[in-house]
């Protein structure tokens, strides 16, 4: 599963001024309470890794105990953290920060300025790493949410059934990962490729896939969809997706699996290849060590065109409805601290997003976890080649191109038809911010 991230806050209260521990910098100044004041944080969290989670919590709680702050705490699976804000807000009862989200609900104008955390953690930590500024950074130079984690697939692979096979050497591009799950897999048992086409975030992969085909959405500023210019790169992708449907390497109901199904079918055994964040990983390093020796990891295979492998990420945002703002963007900024960040990030699948997490252990410790500097230091945020913006969130928010796919191998529609419709739901999507 993967996908994810962002949030807004409220009041006053922490000592006049603090100072972070090591690597965290200078810390805000805030106004002290009245007297038998004590501010009150509720704080969301984004819960899917149990051992991520708990690092999280376990930092919120001590940071509440330490600051005499009364914190409200929830854990919100990723799936329902939109519907449950936006019930929040129509009710007038949202939280102060949050987990997920940050993009839509920015782009709702429901997020606190948070250009000054975001300026004193830069300062703190050495700068940001790779292109996480770009996913934080609006044009007008202000943010809205602080980035704590890189996150992004990688393609997993079962290296023991591979080798069974013959197969020495990682696939190089898309044709070759088709050809070795061909190869590899042992139908009914396992399956070559466990890769949703559903209308669930985890099936946008298809998009990259067909856009390193040669295929993009939308022109340079990220306003105007060209996909209509790009027919015979989405007709060459279209061939190889047919290719793939009729090999019979996909398990069945991929159209209806959610995001934790891929998951699930690797961890199950039942896989040999998987697009997916390293949490598989880290799940097989606590419930099935065996499995996870026999797994290996891999960057994205290449198309035509080249290799499409963006990055996702987890960041915190304070809504702009809290009552205690000082206090919310006390508690990103200390979140943020390096020493904190370095406990987390040991036992969760987020790479680094600052400098000064370059230096932590668990990048050395965990070889199925190095892949996750390299992905952050030269990962390219959503939606590449296209404009990482609103519309394009919504859009893959949406599963356009996997809806696409569907409609081909589902409602038996011609190529024509469900790409006609795909640049007629683009269209409306993307005038929405134009």
């Amino acid at each position: 599963m993967a996908r994810p991230a962002i949030r807004r806050t409220r009041r006053e209260f922490i000592k006049e001024s603090a100072t972070l521990a090591a690597g965290a910098g200078a810390a805000m100044s805030l106004p002290a309470p009245a007297a038998a004041q004590r501010p009150k944080l509720v704080y969301w969290c984004y819960q899917f890794l149990k051992a991520s989670d708990d690092a999280r919590a376990d930092f919120a709680r001590e940071w509440a105990k330490k600051n005499n702050v009364d914190l409200q705490m929830t854990m919100v699976p990723w799936k329902e953290f939109m519907p449950k804000i936006t019930a929040a807000i129509e009710a007038k009862a949202t939280p102060d920060v949050v987990e997920s989200g940050a993009v839509e609900l920015r782009g709702r104008g429901q997020l606190l300025d948070v250009t000054d955390v975001y300026k004193k953690v830069e300062k703190a930590n050495g700068g940001w790493v790779g292109n996480a500024a770009k996913f934080m950074l609006e044009p007008d130079g202000k943010v809205h949410h602080i980035l704590y984690g890189f996150q992004g697939f990688m393609l997993i692979a079962r290296e023991d059934m591979l080798k069974e096979a013959g197969i020495s050497k990682p696939p190089a591009t898309w044709v070759d990962m088709l050809d070795q799950a061909k190869k590899a897999q042992k139908v009914p048992r396992v399956f070559g490729m466990g890769i949703p086409v559903s209308n669930q975030t985890d099936s946008s992969v298809w998009e990259d896939i067909m856009k390193s085909y040669g295929a993009r959405l939308a022109d340079e500023a990220g306003r105007k969809v060209i996909l209509g210019d790009f027919k015979g790169a989405v007709w060459e992708f279209l061939d190889y997706f047919t290719e793939v449907w009729k090999a019979g390497v996909l398990p069945p109901g991929v159209t209806t699996w959610d995001n934790t199904m891929n998951n699930s079918t690797y961890q199950a055994g039942k896989a040999v290849f998987i697009l997916n964040p390293v949490t598989v990983s880290l799940w097989l390093e606590a419930n099935n060590p065996e499995l996870l020796a026999k797994t290996a990891h891999y960057t994205y295979p290449r198309g035509p065109k080249g290799q499409i492998h963006p990055v996702n990420f987890g960041s915190r945002s304070i809504l702009k409805y809290t009552k205690v703002p000082d206090v919310a963007k006390q508690f990103l900024l200390d979140s943020m601290e390096a020493s904190k960040m370095d406990r987390e990030l040991s036992v969760s699948q987020w790479g680094p997003v600052l400098k000064s997490y370059l230096a932590f252990d668990v990048w050395k410790k965990k070889s199925f976890m190095k892949g996750l500097v390299e992905m952050s230091q030269r990962g390219e945020p959503e939606g590449h080649p296209d404009v990482f913006n609103d519309a394009w969130r919504e859009q893959a928010t949406n599963t356009t191109t996997s809806r696409m796919l569907q409609r081909i191998v589902v409602d038996n529609w011609p190529r024509d038809k469900a790409f006609a419709e795909m640049i007629d739901v683009l269209g409306k999507i993307y005038a929405k911010y134009a």
